[in-house]
């Protein structure tokens, strides 16, 4: 068996595996840095064994590759297939809502601002250290969660490494090639091999709402996208799986039927947001 390597303190003689993962994938604990992570190609559920056949046998791959985009989106629900009624009541909570005047956060918006340089393709590489450590732990404008993983690992990694890793992922993110869902999906996943421990979906997700702010809403998780989505619209939207939906897939495909849902009657993206959290518990 090959040596397995601890992402975060690159340490290979302290690693021990704990179990095997439902998706086939096992899981490893680097016992000199205690930092718990998987390693391995996900395999594919069993199915019954066909019967023999006198063809050449050709090896089994065990990677699950994911099915092609273009099909998978068609089954996503769409705008469309929210009833009326969940419409008319949306509506009159929308109405509700911004009859308040909207006063925007100057600091969210410099804070926005500035970082939307910063992932550019001009900034990423000019960037300090300093503001992509603060990007993970300041929570202006979209909070992304407890940071402690991200920050154990810079420390570990060291800051040039870890800034390192952190340009990495943004530009695969942002500008790599292929679709972005399933770049967000690798990332999230830790297959692409520059990964970043501790920069998962909450951070990616906001990179996305910085870089483009017109199209991503500062609502990090698929878990609060598809809780809000079905708490107003009466939509359900499907787990998160290795095949079809893919957390990369669902994330960015639940941001967009959401701001397709709400229209044109916000001043921005955060003000959006700010209506689907009151509204998700009024």
């Amino acid at each position: 068996m090959a040596l397995i390597v601890c992402p975060l303190c690159v340490r290979e003689d302290d690693v021990v595996v704990l179990r095997t993962l439902p998706d086939g994938r096992k899981e490893a604990e680097c016992t000199d840095c205690k930092f718990t992570f998987p390693f391995g190609s996900p395999t594919p559920e069993a199915t019954p064994a066909a019967a023999r056949k006198s063809t050449p046998r050709r090896a089994a791959s065990t990677v699950v590759a994911p099915r092609p985009i273009a099909y998978v989106v068609q089954q996503f629900p769409k705008a469309t297939d929210v009833d009326a009624g969940a419409l008319e009541r949306v509506e009159a909570l929308k109405q509700e809502f911004l009859a308040t005047p909207y006063e925007p956060d100057p600091l969210v918006a410099r804070h926005w601002a500035k970082f939307a340089w910063v992932f550019s393709a001009d900034g990423l590489d000019k960037a300090t250290i300093y503001d992509l450590k603060l990007f993970a732990d300041d929570p202006t404008g979209a909070s992304t969660g407890d940071p402690t993983e991200f920050d154990k690992a810079w420390v570990l990694l060291g800051e040039l490494e870890g800034a390192r890793r952190v340009r990495a992922v943004s530009a695969h993110l942002l500008r790599g090639p292929g679709e972005l869902e399933d770049r967000l999906s690798n990332l999230v996943d830790q297959g692409f091999g520059f990964s970043m421990p501790g920069w998962g979906e909450g951070l990616l997700t906001k990179t996305l709402a910085v870089a483009d702010p017109d199209r991503f809403l500062p609502i990090v998780t698929y878990a609060d996208k598809r809780a809000i989505i079905e708490s107003l619209y009466g939509l359900e939207l499907a787990n998160v799986d290795l095949t079809s939906w893919t957390i990369g897939r669902l994330g960015v495909w639940s941001n967009d039927l959401l701001v397709e849902l709400l229209g044109d009657d916000f001043a921005d993206l955060h003000h959006a947001a700010a209506f689907l959290r009151w509204a998700h518990h009024h």
